[in-house]
Parts: structure tokens; sequence; C-alpha cells
């Protein structure tokens, strides 16, 4: 198994045990929702996002902005899709990035990649939307941590909003 692999394997590890502590905290009070955590969406539809297929980036965005730096280089270069869900260094982190039609990751925040990436990558139309609505300050995320979330906690995740790019992790755990 490589190190990708691995960080990728610690993300969903993570998400599982959040996954879990939410399940045991709002389950009875939320029993019939598609979702207990973000994790579970995550899970479910995230795509993993590898850095050693990582391409330069000509300006980085200020520290601790990844939301922001990652949705206005989506914005500045039309080929460029804004990614969002966790990276990993050392420890699994709420991250966005952006990554383009092949799949090939840019890192518009950190000066090296992370050890592995997992997100959904976003239609455009769903970040502008979130921006438009003034959401951008959540603490949890940008999209992830928007009112949108408690609809697909809720109702199930609205798979038409992905853009197809990435590894399905499903291919992760097939090997």
């Amino acid at each position: 198994m490589t190190g990708i692999e691995q960080g990728v394997q610690g993300i969903v590890q993570w998400l599982d045990m959040l996954t879990t502590i939410a399940r045991s905290n709002s389950a009875e009070r939320y029993p019939h929702w598609a979702h207990q955590h973000i994790g579970e969406i995550l899970v479910k539809h995230g795509r993993i996002f590898r850095p050693d297929r990582a391409l330069p980036v000509e300006i980085l965005g200020p520290a601790k902005r990844c939301f922001h730096n990652s949705m206005e280089a989506a914005f500045a270069f039309g080929h460029l899709t804004y990614v969002e869900g966790f990276a990993s260094t050392f420890f699994p982190t709420e991250h966005a990035w952006c990554a383009d039609a092949n799949g090939y990751l840019y890192e518009t925040t950190w000066e090296k990649p992370g050890t592995a990436y997992l997100g959904i990558p976003f239609k455009w139309d769903v970040v502008a939307q979130v921006n438009d609505a003034n959401e951008f300050a959540s603490e949890g995320g940008f999209v992830l941590g928007s009112s949108m979330l408690l609809n697909w906690l809720e109702n199930g995740f609205d798979e038409s909003l992905l853009v197809d790019i990435g590894e399905p992790l499903s291919n992760l755990t097939e090997k």
C-alpha cells in the first residue's frame, strides 16, 4: 500500500470515527435522516486526488484561507474545479483545493501538497450559490459547511452537483 493510500485510509478512519460519534449523539433525534454526519457523505461520494499528481499554482493564497483561495482560483481559471473535503499532512484537516478535468490536483494554499486528499469536486453553480448567500464565513467548511449540508444530511446528497473527476474511493477499497 502506498503512502497516498495509507493517508486516504487515515482520512476515512477519522471520518468514520466522527460519524460514529455523531450517530450515537443524533440518531435518536433524527432517525430518518439519510446521513448523520458529513463524514458519511465524504466517504460515499468523495473522490481521491493524488498529491503525486499535483501541478504548481502560480500564486498561492494566504495561509488558513483554503476555501477562499480555491474558490478564487476556480473562478479565475475556468479549467479548474473547486474541491472540498479533507487533506492530510500529519492529521486529517478540513481543506479545499482545485483539480482539472484530468484529476490533477492544484494546491492553492499549502506550499507543499499534503500526503492525501479526499473531497467532493463541486460544479461551479454550487460554489457560486453558496458564495452569493454569503455563507463563506462558515467555520466548518465552505460548501460543506453551508445550509445545503442540512438538506444533504436529511435527504441525501445530490450527485448531480458533482464534477466527475478524481478517483472514486471504491478504487482504493477494491485493491
